[in-house]
């Protein structure tokens, strides 16, 4: 799997500024919470490139059963369009079937991240969509997403225009 870049907010998840080591270990101790804090939040930003890896690595494999998997029931696919958000498709079951009809188009199809940053449960997403053209070469285009994941499932996407 290609090697992603991420770039985190500056929330110092998992670092204490200054000298504060010994001031939050010291509440954590005393079971104040701060450290459980940063650790939930730590958990949430892992989970959520996880998410993102597994479904990469499910779309490479061509595996719909394991898409789908990654997807909650009422997920919910947005396309963005200059001034225009539209509903791609809603549900589950709507998004297998709609990889189904995906792969069977384009078995060849494969994906990369160039990029991802994420904020709490929202992950941006540069990819890049590569498939064997009529030709036999290669085409591929990028695009951007907005993952909005929850409970370790992609609940929300927003899909903007793809480019070269």
């Amino acid at each position: 799997m290609k090697r992603v870049q991420a770039v985190r907010g500056r929330s110092g998840v998992g670092r204490a500024p200054g000298n504060c080591g010994l001031l939050l270990a010291a509440v954590a101790l005393l079971g104040m919470g701060p450290m459980q804090k940063a650790t939930e939040r730590a958990m949430v930003i892992r989970g959520a490139i996880e998410t993102i890896e597994a479904q990469l690595t499910a779309f490479n494999a061509g595996d719909v059963a394991a898409l789908a998997a990654n997807v909650a029931p009422d997920f919910i696919w947005y396309a963005v369009d200059s001034d225009r958000m539209s509903i791609e498709l809603r549900g589950r079951e709507a998004f297998q079937m709609s990889m189904i009809r995906y792969f069977d188009a384009v078995p060849a199809a494969r994906a990369e991240i160039d990029a991802l940053a994420q904020t709490g449960e929202f992950v941006a997403v540069r990819e890049r969509a590569f498939w064997p053209g009529e030709d036999g070469q290669e085409i591929s285009q990028a695009s951007l997403a907005v993952y909005q994941i929850r409970d370790g499932l992609i609940y929300r996407v927003w899909y903007y225009p793809a480019a070269e």
